[in-house]
């Protein structure tokens, strides 16, 4: 046999399989695919997505409120600390008022140091001052 009769045939023959394989038979019907599936799918990761951090959200709204509720507590005892030495501040005013030589120099310390003593505090705060007697 003669090589150039024998490559044109294999080329005939590749080129015959090649048509068929990419050729659409008769056999086979053409599927026709809707988009439901994957809509369907995406629906529903983003609801999931949206359920997993509503939740999250939930947690840490109820951490937030025991903390605040834990810090009401403090803040309630830290209002009636500041009371009472505002009551007890007014009380060594009017001491040192009264002619009190401690009271006086303890006054006059508070005012080196910036901190002034608000008289009226009491009426403020609700706190009545226990009498306090005189040496």
């Amino acid at each position: 046999m003669n090589t150039k009769t024998v490559v044109p045939m294999l080329a005939g023959a590749d080129a015959d399989a090649k048509s068929e394989r990419l050729a659409p038979t008769a056999q086979r019907p053409v599927q026709q695919r809707t988009a439901f599936v994957p809509v369907l799918l995406g629906t529903l990761a983003l609801l999931l997505g949206l359920g997993w951090q509503s939740y999250l959200l939930m947690i840490d709204r109820d951490a937030l409120q025991n903390a605040h509720g834990g810090q009401q507590q403090t803040v309630d005892n830290a209002g009636k600390l500041r009371a009472s030495l505002d009551a007890l501040a007014a009380d060594t005013q009017r001491l040192a008022d009264g002619g009190n030589a401690s009271a006086a120099l303890l006054v006059t310390e508070l005012r080196k140091r910036g901190i002034t003593i608000n008289t009226s505090a009491n009426a403020k705060t609700g706190v009545t001052p226990e009498p306090v007697a005189k040496p």
